[in-house]
C-alpha cells in the first residue's frame, strides 16, 4: 500500500513535538528534590482549593504561581528573589503541580532575575501610579505567566496554536473589513488560545505583551522599568480593547468548528503510543484511529463534565447552607418573626438540582457530526478536499442606528418578562425579599455554569442543531438569566469570601508551617548523610 505524505503544517508540528518530547526526557543531573510526607498535605489542600474556587484545568498551576506572587509581591523585598524563587518552585512540587526531580536547581538563578525584573516594574508603577483598575492583578497575571512558562516549557500549546493558525488563516476571508492584517492576525490568535487551550486573561494579556514587545525578553531590571514602566497604563487600556474588540467575538463561532479536528488530532498524537511518523503515512490506519480517538473523548469529555457539575452542585449546596444559616434563619427567625420552611426547602434543593438536571441532558453528537469531523481531520493532515474548511467572508456590516434601539427595547422587554414571572411564581410560593433575591443569585449562576458546560460538551460539535418554536422560547426567557449569572460569576470571583479565608487566613500559615517540615527534614537528611 502506498504511504501517504502529511501536509507541511502537519510535518512541522510533528517536528516541534518530537523536540518538546526531547527536552522533556532529558532529566537534570541537580534537581530539586522535596519530601513525600510534606507534599500529600499540600496536595490535598490544593484539591480542596479549587473545589471552592473552580477553574479550567490547565490554569491550575499558573493560578497557584499568581496565588504565591500576590503573597510576595504585596510585602516588602529586600534582594530576596533567589530563596523566592527556591520557594516557589518547591511549592509547586510539593502541590503536584510540577513532578519532583524534573526541575534543574539552575533555574532558580534564571527565576530569580525574571522576579527581580517584574518586582522592579511592579514598585515603579505603583510610584508613578497608575488608574487603571486592577492593574496590579494584570501585572501579577504577567509575572505568572512567564513563571510559569519557564518552569514549564509552553512548547507543545505553542505549536498546535501554530498549526491551528496556519491552518484557519487561508480559509478567513477579511478583504471587506477595514482592520489591518496585523490586527486580523492577532485576533485570529486570541480566538485560538482562548477556545484551544482555555487561555485566560492573563495568558492573553502575556501574548499581547510579547507581540508588541518583542525585546522584553531581553531587559534587565534597569532597562524594564525605564522601558515600559512609563507606557503601562496605555499598554493595560490597549489590552482590554484588543480583547474586547468585534471581530474576535465575529470569529469565536467560526473558529469552534474549523478547530475541531485539530483537538482531535491533538488527542489522538497525545495517547498514541505508537511512532508518529509510520501512522501518519497509513490513511487507513491514521482514521482507525482518529475514529476511536473521537469516541473516547468524548466519553472523557461527558464524565469531566459530571465531575464538574458536581463540584458545582456541592459547592452550591454548601454555599447556600451557609448562607442559610447566616442569612436566612436569622431574618425569618427576628425580623419576620417565624421561618417559611418551603422557600427554605426550595432554595436549598432546587439550585444544585437543577445543575445536576443540566449535566445529565447533555447529549453526544450525532454520527453525522462524527463522519464530518473525521473528514475534516483527514483534510487537515494530508490535505483532502472535504468541503470542511471552505471560505468564510467577513463583512464590517452592523446594525443600523433604529435596529439597535428596537433590540435594546426587545432585550429590556425580554428581562422585564423573565424576572416578572420568576418573582411572580417566588411570590406565590411565600418567598420574602431576601429568599427571592437569594434564589435568583443561584438560578442565575447555576445557569451560567450549565451553559459553559454544554459549550464544552460541544467541542466536538461541526454540524449546527437545527432551531425549533420550543428552544427559541427557551432562549428568548432563560438569556437574561444567563446574561446576569455571567455578571454575578465575574463579579463574585473577584470577592469570593471563602477564597479570600482559605488564601489570606489559611493558606499563608498551613504553607509557612509545611515549609518549615520540609526544611527540617532536608537538614536531617544533610545531617544523616554526615554522619554516614
Amino acid at each position: 500500500m502506498p504511504q501517504a505524505i502529511p501536509r507541511e503544517i502537519v510535518s512541522e508540528l510533528l517536528e516541534s513535538l518530537n523536540h518538546a518530547n526531547q527536552q522533556e526526557s532529558r532529566r537534570p543531573e541537580q534537581a530539586i528534590h522535596v519530601s513525600e510526607i510534606t507534599s500529600l498535605p499540600a496536595f490535598a489542600y490544593e484539591k480542596l482549593r479549587n473545589i471552592v474556587d473552580y477553574k479550567e484545568e490547565n490554569l491550575l498551576r499558573k493560578n497557584a504561581i499568581r496565588r504565591f506572587l500576590k503573597r510576595k509581591f504585596l510585602l516588602p523585598q529586600d534582594n530576596l528573589e533567589s530563596i523566592i524563587a527556591s520557594e516557589l518552585i518547591r511549592e509547586l512540587i510539593l502541590s503536584r503541580y510540577v513532578p519532583n526531580d524534573s526541575v534543574s536547581e539552575s533555574l532558580v538563578s534564571n527565576l530569580a532575575q525574571l522576579l527581580n525584573k517584574y518586582y522592579a516594574l511592579f514598585n515603579e508603577v505603583r510610584q508613578r501610579g497608575c488608574n487603571i483598575p486592577r492593574w496590579r492583578e494584570q501585572l501579577l497575571g504577567l509575572t505568572a505567566v512567564e513563571c510559569d512558562n519557564l518552569i514549564v516549557s509552553p512548547q507543545k500549546r505553542l505549536a498546535y496554536t501554530t498549526l491551528a493558525t496556519k491552518l484557519i488563516r487561508p480559509t478567513l476571508d477579511f478583504s471587506s473589513l477595514t482592520t489591518s492584517a496585523d490586527a486580523q492576525n492577532v485576533q485570529l490568535i486570541l480566538i485560538v488560545e482562548r477556545v484551544l487551550n482555555r487561555a485566560d486573561r492573563d495568558i492573553l494579556n502575556y501574548y499581547l505583551l510579547l507581540h508588541y514587545y518583542p525585546n522584553w525578553f531581553n531587559l534587565d531590571k534597569l532597562a524594564a522599568v525605564q522601558y515600559l514602566a512609563p507606557q503601562i497604563p496605555q499598554l493595560l487600556q490597549a489590552f482590554a480593547k484588543i480583547s474586547n474588540d468585534k471581530l474576535g467575538k465575529r470569529l469565536i463561532p467560526i473558529v469552534k468548528k474549523l478547530l475541531v479536528p485539530v483537538v482531535i488530532l491533538r488527542q489522538m498524537l497525545s495517547r498514541y503510543t505508537g511512532r508518529i511518523d509510520e501512522l501518519i503515512r497509513q490513511p487507513q490506519k491514521l482514521e482507525q484511529q482518529i475514529r476511536s480517538t473521537y469516541q473516547q473523548y468524548w466519553l472523557d469529555t461527558r464524565r469531566r463534565i459530571r465531575r464538574k457539575g458536581f463540584h458545582a452542585m456541592a459547592y452550591i449546596f454548601i454555599t447556600k447552607i451557609v448562607l442559610a444559616i447566616l442569612l436566612e434563619l436569622p431574618y425569618e427567625q427576628f425580623v419576620l418573626g417565624h421561618i417559611n420552611y418551603l422557600p427554605l426547602g426550595i432554595n436549598l434543593l432546587f439550585p444544585p438540582l437543577l445543575m445536576l438536571i443540566i449535566t445529565l441532558l447533555i447529549k453526544s453528537p450525532d454520527k453525522q457530526n462524527e463522519e464530518k469531523s473525521i473528514a475534516g481531520t483527514n483534510e487537515l493532515v494530508y490535505g483532502q478536499t472535504s468541503n470542511f474548511y471552505t471560505s468564510k467572508r467577513l463583512t464590517d456590516k452592523s446594525p443600523r442606528i433604529w435596529a439597535k434601539l428596537f433590540y435594546a427595547l426587545l432585550y429590556t422587554l425580554t428581562i422585564t418578562a423573565s424576572f416578572s414571572a420568576i418573582l411572580f411564581v417566588l411570590w406565590r410560593l411565600g418567598f420574602n425579599v431576601l429568599s427571592a433575591a437569594l434564589f435568583i443569585f443561584f438560578i442565575s449562576l447555576v445557569s451560567f455554569f450549565g451553559i459553559n458546560l454544554r459549550q464544552q460538551a460541544r467541542q466536538l460539535k461541526v454540524i449546527s442543531g437545527r432551531e425549533t418554536i420550543t428552544s427559541f422560547i427557551i432562549d428568548f426567557f432563560s438569556f437574561p438569566i444567563i446574561a446576569f449569572g455571567r455578571w454575578l460569576s465575574n463579579t463574585f470571583d473577584r470577592y469570593n469570601f471563602f477564597v479570600f479565608i482559605l488564601d489570606f487566613m489559611f493558606e499563608i500559615p498551613f504553607k509557612t508551617i509545611l515549609r518549615i517540615i520540609e526544611d527540617w527534614f532536608h537538614f536531617l537528611k544533610e545531617k544523616k548523610e554526615e554522619i554516614l
